[in-house]
C-alpha cells in the first residue's frame, strides 16, 4: 500500500471530496463510464480493451469544473496501461483559449513518468490487475507489426461538431489508429471530440467496421452499448455522418489493392466535376408562393477544416418553377467546381427585413453533407463492373449523375433530428464530370 499522505495519495484524497464532481456526474450523465480503483472522477468508456472514447479533457478552471481533467486521465492511463503505451486522438476542429496543448501532454506525462515507485504502488492494488472486463470481440489473433519509434502522445486530426469528416480523412484517421495499436498488444488508443459521442462514436464505428468486420449496424450497436447508458442515446444518429458511414461500408467492400485505386483516383476526381442542377420536389407553399425564401449555400471545409467556405448562394426567388411544381435551379457554365466532400445548406428568411429573416431563420434548418465522388462511383457500379470501373477517366457520360434526398434525411438542429419547418420534399442534385 501507499504511504499515508504521499502526493498521489493526496491528489487522490482530494479529488474523492470535490464538490465539483456532482457538476461532473450530472453532465455526464448519458454515458456510461468505466469505473477505476484510484479514485478518479474520469467519463471515460472502454470500446475494447485496447479502445477508449472519452469527452475532452482539460487542465485549466473553470472547464475543470465539469470536463474531465487531463491530469486525471494521463494518470489513469499510465497506471492501467504503463508510460508510453497510450495515444490520444483529439478530433476536435473548434479551437478554444483553454484547449489544452502538446507541451501540457507531454509535462503531465514526464511528471508521472518520474514517479515509477508510486505509479507501481498504485498498480498494485487494483482489483484483477486491472484488466477491464469487457468486450466480446477476441483480440488475441491481432498480426503485430513493427513500427519506427514514435513516442507523439496526441494526433489532432479534427473537423467541426456535428458533422462527418472528409471521406479521405475518415479513413486516413481509422487506417492510423490500427497502425498504432497493431505494434503492441500493451496499446490503447484513446478518442475524443467534445463529448465523445458524433464525431468519435463515427470513427469507432468505421474502425470496428473495417478492422474487425463488424456489420455497420452491429458497430453502431456496440458503441452505444459500451458509451452510453441504456435508453439514453442511440449513439451515431446524424445522417450525414450515417451517410458517410456507408460511404465508408461501400468502400471497405473492396479487395485492398482497388481501395488504395480509389483513394488515389479520388484525389484526382477534386474540381473535376460541376454541380448542373438542383431541384425541391415538392416544395412547401410557403416558398412557392414567395411568402418566404429559402437561402442555400453551397459549402466546403477550409484547409484546416475549422471553418467553412461557402462557395455559391442561391435564393428561392430565382428558381424556375416547372410543371408539376417542382423548383429548379440550374447552375449554368459558371462551372461551379468543388472539392469531393461538400455541405448544402438550406435556412428561412424573408426579403422584408433583416430582422424578420434573422428570426424565421430559427424556424427552419436542413443541411447536408455529400462526397461527390463516392456518390457517382455506387451510381456507376450499377452498370459498370469492370476492376478498374473507379478511375476518373471511366466515369464521364453522356446524362448527368445525381442523387436525391428527402427532407427526413437531411440534417436538422446541431445533433437533434428536427428540421423545422418542412421546405420541400426531397432535395434532388446533379452534376456532370468534366
Amino acid at each position: 500500500m501507499r504511504e499515508e499522505g504521499s502526493e498521489l495519495e493526496m491528489e487522490k484524497g482530494f479529488l474523492k471530496w470535490k464538490p465539483v464532481n456532482l457538476m461532473k456526474k450530472i453532465l455526464s450523465l448519458p454515458m456510461k463510464k468505466t469505473k477505476n480503483d484510484i479514485g478518479l472522477r474520469l467519463d471515460i468508456s472502454y470500446i475494447l480493451v485496447n479502445l477508449i472514447v472519452c469527452s475532452y479533457p482539460v487542465n485549466t478552471y473553470p472547464k475543470l469544473l465539469y470536463r474531465n481533467s487531463l491530469d486525471d486521465l494521463i494518470l489513469f492511463l499510465t497506471v492501467y496501461h504503463g508510460k508510453g503505451n497510450f495515444r490520444i486522438f483529439n478530433f476536435r476542429g473548434e479551437k478554444e483559449d483553454s484547449d489544452y496543448k502538446d507541451n501540457d501532454l507531454i509535462g503531465i506525462a514526464a511528471k508521472y513518468e518520474s514517479k515509477d515507485f508510486e505509479i507501481q504502488e498504485l498498480r498494485s492494488t487494483l482489483i484483477n490487475d486491472g484488466k477491464i472486463p469487457i468486450s466480446p470481440i477476441d483480440l488475441e489473433t491481432r498480426t503485430l507489426v513493427e513500427e519506427e519509434t514514435n513516442n507523439v502522445i496526441c494526433e489532432r486530426i479534427g473537423w467541426l461538431d456535428h458533422f462527418p469528416p472528409p471521406f479521405e480523412l475518415l479513413e486516413e484517421i481509422v487506417d492510423g489508429i490500427e497502425n498504432y495499436l497493431s505494434v503492441s498488444k500493451n496499446r490503447v488508443a484513446v478518442l475524443h471530440c467534445r463529448m465523445g459521442k458524433g464525431r468519435s462514436g463515427m470513427i469507432t464505428v468505421a474502425y470496428l467496421m473495417k478492422y474487425l468486420q463488424c456489420p455497420l449496424g452491429e458497430a453502431r450497436l456496440i458503441f452505444m452499448q459500451a458509451r452510453f447508458k441504456y435508453g439514453m442515446t442511440n449513439g451515431v444518429t446524424i445522417p450525414s455522418q450515417l451517410r458517410y458511414l456507408r460511404y465508408h461500408e461501400f468502400f471497405i467492400t473492396h479487395e485492398k489493392a482497388a481501395q488504395e485505386g480509389i483513394s488515389n483516383e479520388a484525389v484526382k476526381f477534386k474540381f473535376k466535376f460541376r454541380l448542373a442542377k438542383m431541384t425541391f420536389l415538392r416544395p412547401s407553399s410557403l416558398i412557392t408562393s414567395e411568402s418566404a425564401i429559402v437561402t442555400t449555400k453551397i459549402q466546403h471545409y477550409n484547409d484546416d477544416r475549422n471553418a467553412l467556405l461557402t462557395r455559391k448562394v442561391v435564393y428561392s426567388d430565382i428558381m424556375a418553377h416547372e410543371c408539376g411544381g417542382n423548383m429548379t435551379f440550374i447552375f449554368g457554365r459558371d462551372y461551379l467546381t468543388l472539392e469531393n466532400d461538400c455541405r448544402i445548406e438550406f435556412t428561412l428568411g424573408t426579403s422584408k427585413s433583416k430582422a424578420a429573416s434573422s428570426i424565421i431563420s430559427w424556424t427552419s434548418c436542413a443541411s447536408c453533407w455529400l462526397n461527390i465522388y463516392l456518390e457517382t462511383l455506387m451510381h456507376i457500379i450499377k452498370d459498370d463492373s469492370s476492376p478498374d470501373y473507379f478511375q476518373v477517366e471511366r466515369l464521364k457520360r453522356d446524362e448527368m449523375l445525381g442523387t436525391t434526398i428527402s427532407w427526413q434525411e437531411l440534417d436538422g438542429f446541431g445533433e437533434l433530428s428536427t428540421h423545422g419547418l418542412k421546405l420541400f420534399q426531397a432535395l434532388k442534385l446533379e452534376w456532370e464530370i468534366i
